[in-house]
């Protein structure tokens, strides 16, 4: 899933616009691991309570149901963007047209579009028997909850860096 390309490749992200913090790509982590041992050690243990080699639980698939609940992650992140974009693009176009009602509509939309992908990813997390990707999905669901239909609500650095770790928890 290529939430964040989608995103800023249909919006027309600006090269002018400064970037929030660096890009999330060395696989660095700000979120808990919610794997970690009562000592808080990394990769002490899976959400099954087996062990697991030290830095393992951050490069491993996610296990249990973690196929479907991915597989649903990717159709419901792929609608939302969709959809998202296509009102974002509806909105602009009415927009430049002085249509106050068509862009009040697609903004709507948007929002609307906003809140179903958010929610989607909530409930797909509340499904995923992995903790792990349970963790990043509530993410996704809470930072997509953040947007608006507003390019400058867009947090790219961070969905980059959820994306890696939802790329990393969903290969195959």
């Amino acid at each position: 899933m290529v939430v964040v390309a989608l995103v800023l490749a249909g919006a027309g992200c600006s090269a002018d616009r400064p970037a929030a913090s660096p890009s999330a790509s060395s696989g660095t982590s700000v979120a808990p691991d919610t794997t970690s041992g009562p000592a808080g050690q990394p990769g002490t243990a899976d959400p099954s309570g087996a062990a697991v080699p030290p830095g393992t639980a951050e490069t491993a698939p996610a296990g249990g149901n973690a196929k479907q609940v991915c597989a649903d992650a990717v159709a419901a992140g792929e609608k939302g963007v969709a959809t998202f974009l296509a009102e974002l693009g509806n909105m602009l176009a009415a927009t430049g047209k002085g249509d106050g009602k068509a862009e009040y509509e697609a903004r709507q939309k948007a929002e609307a579009a906003l809140a179903t992908w958010s929610q989607a990813m909530k409930d797909q997390a509340a499904k995923a028997t992995d903790g792990r990707l349970r963790t990043v999905l509530t993410e996704i669901g809470n930072e997509v909850g953040k947007m608006r239909a507003d390019l400058d609500t867009v947090d790219s650095a961070k969905l980059d860096q959820l994306q890696q770790r939802l790329d990393t928890l969903c290969a195959a």
